[in-house]
């Protein structure tokens, strides 16, 4: 049993964060649900220690590894590291605060390396097919807002995040995905202790109801 944690918050050390707490929650049920029976990977997306390489035209424009620069090669072994660690992982959970209305952009760079043709999906004569699948892996998004995005009618155009995951997995093949929220932690009418544990408990419940 493989399970990857992956933590996408920028202030990645806080652990006053809404996600961090969250990360640190799950990490602790996990570690006593496996009981030494698998492992768990985390990985901090923006942990400087942790290289996520960008897309740029070098990236772009040479795929044969025999034609990169050294720069390009360094990218490349990179990237086929965190494609393996991603295709490996029975359970993934992600953990992220919503910025500007999607995830953070350095978890974007993240996607486009693991959105990959012939990795994790290809191109068909009828269009792309996913290359994973649901009965392999199962992806649950751990989300946190200051405002209320699927309800409040200010923002729930711009509840963006969770249709682009969706669609990403979706492009992977991976069709099912469970979302947990905590959200309206800055509005000053609600109570924000309250939130957290309402999605602490929703949480540790999940991770508790899955089979493994």
């Amino acid at each position: 049993m493989n399970i990857l944690q992956l933590m996408a918050h920028p202030d990645y050390n806080n652990q006053k964060r809404a996600a961090n707490r969250l990360a640190d929650v799950a990490l602790e049920t996990l570690q006593e649900k496996l009981n030494g029976q698998g492992t768990i990977e985390v990985l901090n997306i923006y942990d400087p220690n942790n290289f996520i390489p960008q897309i740029t035209a070098d990236t772009l424009n040479f795929t044969n590894p025999n034609e990169m620069s050294a720069e390009r090669l360094k990218n490349h072994e990179a990237q086929y590291k965190l494609i393996k660690q991603w295709k490996s992982a029975d359970y993934i959970y992600i953990y992220m605060p919503l910025h500007n209305w999607n995830v953070p952009a350095k978890f974007k760079d993240y996607l486009d390396n693991i959105l990959t043709a012939r990795e994790t999906f290809k191109y068909t004569e009828t269009g792309s097919v996913g290359l994973m699948s649901d009965e392999t892996t199962k992806v649950t998004f751990i989300l946190t807002s200051g405002s209320e995005y699927d309800t409040n009618y200010r923002y729930v155009n711009l509840d963006i995040a969770p249709q682009y995951m969706r669609g990403v997995l979706h492009m992977m093949g991976i069709n099912q995905m469970k979302l947990i929220r905590a959200q309206g932690l800055d509005i000053f009418t609600n109570d924000k202790e309250e939130i957290m544990k309402s999605a602490e408990k929703e949480l540790v419940g999940y991770i508790n109801s899955q089979s493994f």
